[in-house]
């Protein structure tokens, strides 16, 4: 059975990803995502990272370049005991039940379009993770960004909840983790939702130090023009700890 689903989700995946340009129109745009995720691990519950994202938009050379430097800690039980790897873990662990991250991103454009686009982020995430039947996993997020754009560096900040379902599928030596998941968010300019974002990918685990992630993104924005947004997101993990 879960080789079946396995297969469903990849066929599903390919299908979308082959008709994005056929759903081209004049009110949508495509973009591609490269990105590299360095984890540290400094003991079971203490992580930093860094996040290097690209943007890439598919109708002009412009690119946008983003750096996110944050750590993470992980602590509680949950009402159900889990062994499992996560999308964004390596190893085999048992799951806690809350996550708190906070860091700073710092973006600005490049190429033709060098300094059309500047922003400076200090943001707090806290996390939920609820396992459920048949080895899912049920992940809530509340996430606050606090925002200077511009060269005036104007202040704004959003509040984002996302909702993610994952699944872990062991093939050998290999681990497949399917997600999907849906995230509002509301912007204090507009003091209204002007976003909301759709996501289905996987990630790889094979290796010790590195995985593989891919996903297609739908994203519908109110206040940009076009509104609909494709991408197609491609990350590279690499996993480093302590040896302590």
């Amino acid at each position: 059975m879960w080789s079946y689903n396995l297969r469903v989700f990849f066929f599903a995946f390919c299908f979308s990803l082959g008709t994005i340009n056929s759903g081209k129109s004049q009110n949508s745009s495509i973009e591609f995502w490269p990105e590299i995720d360095i984890w540290y691990r400094l003991n079971d519950s203490l992580r930093f990272s860094v996040f290097i994202p690209l943007t890439k938009y598919n109708e002009s050379k412009y690119r946008d370049l983003n750096i996110y430097l944050q750590a993470d800690y992980a602590f509680g039980k949950t009402k159900h005991i889990l062994y499992r790897n996560l999308i964004d873990d390596n190893r085999e662990q048992k799951i806690k039940s809350f996550l708190v991250r906070g860091g700073y991103m710092k973006g600005w454009s490049i190429g033709e379009n060098a300094g059309a686009y500047i922003e400076d982020m200090v943001f707090a995430e806290i996390h939920k993770r609820i396992p459920l039947k048949r080895n899912f996993l049920l992940a809530q997020r509340i996430r606050v960004d606090t925002r200077w754009l511009g060269d005036d560096s104007d202040f704004s900040y959003r509040i984002r909840y996302r909702a993610m379902i994952e699944k872990e599928y062991e093939l050998k030596k290999m681990s497949v983790i399917p997600y999907f998941n849906v995230e509002p968010y509301w912007d204090s300019r507009y003091s209204r939702i002007t976003r909301t974002r759709l996501i289905a990918g996987a990630t790889l685990l094979q290796d010790s130090k590195f995985a593989f992630e891919g996903n297609l993104t739908y994203q519908r924005d109110e206040i940009s023009d076009p509104p609909n947004l494709y991408a197609l997101n491609l990350i590279l993990h690499v996993f480093l700890k302590s040896k302590k």
